[in-house]
């Protein structure tokens, strides 16, 4: 039997990157996954592949903005009362810092807008699904951290700061939550996307050696490394396992994987 069959995801950002690999996977064993995201072209095509590749789940495609705290609680309702209640939250949209920038140069608006996609988001979206998940007594929530805040790698502190705030509000949903039979977990990703291959282009000497200090050489396939770990912490397998940063990275995190990038002084 597929491990999510009947069950309903909400993942945000699920219309590429590591947010489609896991919507992916979760159709693949049987979820319903709701593909919340901006871009209605992407969006819909991501749907149809989804629903094409994997007849045994469902994707659903529904535009979401999720930094308007509005329209986001009324997209969940919609949800609960249109295909069920939510059993699983995927916090994966992200915003990056855009072009890296010394510390000292980083305007607040760049750090507000971070907060607002990284760290409000997730805990608008937490707080409205909680009481379903409480009343059921199941739930799952994953947030999408990263390497970078843990690492406190340079010319990315707004980034780095925000999502280390996502871990922390993920941990402290687990230590709160728990009770409920809630577990809330943070997946730290190590894949090819859209902004790894941008920072390829930008810097290609230093992605060279990125690869090669993680010990598997590579970074990872979205659905196929990513997403089988989502489907692990989302299934009722991972039932034991809350609070917890596990690293999907090929190793990457054993010695930190440095990034050698330099900015003028």
């Amino acid at each position: 039997m597929a491990q999510l069959q009947g069950k309903v995801a909400f993942i945000t950002g699920a219309s590429r990157g590591v947010g489609l690999g896991v919507a992916r996977a979760y159709a693949k064993e049987g979820a319903t996954v709701i593909l919340a995201a901006r871009s209605v072209e992407v969006g819909k095509q991501a749907e149809q592949q989804i629903n094409r590749d994997y007849p045994q789940g469902r994707a659903v495609f529904l535009e979401t903005d999720i930094t308007n705290k509005q329209q986001l609680e009324q997209n969940l309702e919609q949800v609960a009362a249109d295909i069920g209640d939510i059993d699983i939250l995927i916090n994966n949209a992200t915003a990056g810092d855009g072009q890296p920038a010394h510390l000292e140069d980083t305007s607040e608006q760049n750090i507000n807008k971070l907060i607002q996609v990284n760290y409000h988001a997730p805990l608008w979206a937490m707080q409205k699904v909680f009481p379903s998940m409480k009343a059921k007594g199941w739930g799952r929530v994953i947030s999408m951290a990263s390497l970078n805040g843990i690492n406190a790698h340079r010319f990315s502190v707004g980034y780095n700061s925000s999502k280390e705030a996502l871990r922390a509000l993920t941990r402290t949903a687990a230590a709160e939550w728990g009770r409920h039979n809630i577990t809330c977990n943070i997946i730290c990703p190590a894949a090819v996307t859209e902004t790894w291959e941008a920072y390829t282009q930008w810097d290609p000497e230093s992605a060279r050696s990125i690869l090669q200090q993680i010990p598997m050489q590579r970074m990872g396939d979205s659905e196929h490394d990513i997403g089988p770990l989502a489907v692990f912490l989302g299934s009722d397998a991972g039932g034991f396992i809350t609070g917890n940063t596990i690293h999907a990275d090929g190793g990457g995190h054993i010695n930190g994987v440095p990034w050698f990038t330099e900015l003028p002084e």
